[in-house]
């Protein structure tokens, strides 16, 4: 019998996702990277968002909104960080008039939206209209600009200890938690 050593942190320590993997012999295009934040996301230590998007806007830095793309009957679409390795490809975020933006808000309906926090634990957040998202160092569309935009969304990164969450629960018994959500995303 043949010895085959496996190593099982390998995949771990790697983000190749899917569309990672798609371009790895892809022709090389320069693209822009935007990381987004959002406050309270970070505070609340969400990891994952699944969110119905409705409308998807810019915010320039005189405070101005600017309209990208409507969704119509769109499904949720499912946000995570950056650890994850997941991003989302737009080209139309180039679309926009000439300027320097600050933050991309995204507008939702009122269900179908998800928080899912680092502890495993996941939570309705269909009481929101919109979400900010702050670009880190901004962002300047000119002429000549990349033909897309990567936007990866700077959230926790989940616990190793969430995978025995489930286990902990059947022993413990459920405590009746609060929702974490409550009054803490400002519209």
């Amino acid at each position: 019998m043949k010895k085959i050593n496996f190593y099982p942190t390998i995949w771990s320590t790697a983000s190749y996702t899917p569309s990672v993997m798609a371009d790895w012999y892809g022709t090389e295009t320069k693209g822009a990277e935007l990381i987004l934040k959002n406050e309270a996301a970070m505070a609340l230590r969400v990891s994952e968002m699944s969110l119905n998007i409705t409308k998807f806007s810019a915010i320039d830095e005189q405070g101005n909104e600017h309209f990208i793309i409507d969704f119509p009957g769109q499904n949720p679409v499912t946000l995570k960080g950056i650890a994850s390795g997941n991003f989302i490809r737009s080209k139309s975020v180039l679309s926009l008039p000439e300027g320097k933006y600050i933050a991309l808000r995204f507008y939702i309906a009122g269900w179908g939206n998800q928080f899912k926090y680092q502890d495993g634990v996941a939570e309705s957040a269909n009481s929101f209209e919109r979400l900010d998202f702050q670009i880190e160092d901004g962002f300047t569309v000119e002429k000549g600009n990349a033909p897309e935009v990567k936007l990866w969304f700077d959230f926790s990164p989940y616990q190793w200890k969430r995978h025995f969450k489930p286990l902990t629960d059947l022993f413990m018994g459920s405590k009746g938690q609060k929702p974490r959500l409550a009054n803490s995303f400002g519209n």
